[in-house]
């Protein structure tokens, strides 16, 4: 009795040419055309067009959304920055009250360290009482900001305000 020439469990790598051959072709078989409801191995490609489709539909939502969390990021950072450089005006006009030019650069530097480009326009100072020990100095700072959706969505220029008040010592 002649034994087998190739065991089942031998490897791929082992069998003879024409084997592998037939293996291969055994693999790549064409599909038979789709009849009624059996879902068929070249179904994917529909699916693959309508995700393309979805996605195109969702990507500019996508985008706004992303711009908008963008706006709204600067902004909390800007109004952020604000509210420092009217607290450190505040502080230095709490020791030079009567100096209102060096109260307004005080508190464009310290938007310029941040960095924002504040005009000294935009900072006004009011010392209700007078320039006198034990009276509050209020500095106050107001800037424009162009957002990223402001001219796309026909929107102005949003405002931001901030103020400090100390006491005059």
């Amino acid at each position: 009795m002649e034994r087998a020439r190739f065991a089942p469990e031998t490897r791929s790598v082992n069998r003879p040419r024409a084997e592998m051959g037939r293996s291969r072709r055994a693999r790549h078989v064409i599909a038979p055309p789709c009849r009624g409801t059996a879902r068929c191995a070249h179904a994917g490609d529909k699916r693959r067009g309508q995700s393309l489709t979805e996605f195109a539909l969702t990507l500019p939502l996508l985008c706004l959304l992303v711009a908008g969390v963008l706006d709204l990021a600067h902004t909390f950072s800007l109004a952020g920055i604000l509210a420092n450089a009217a607290r450190e005006g505040a502080r230095y006009g709490a020791t030079k009250p009567t100096d209102t030019d060096g109260i307004k650069t005080r508190t464009v530097e310290e938007a310029a360290g941040a960095p924002l480009t504040l005009d000294p326009s935009e900072v006004n100072v009011t010392t209700d009482s007078g320039a006198v020990s034990g009276n509050p100095i209020t500095v106050d700072v107001t800037h424009q900001v162009t957002l990223l959706l402001a001219p796309a969505l026909g929107l102005p220029p949003l405002t931001i305000h901030r103020s400090a008040t100390m006491v005059i010592f």
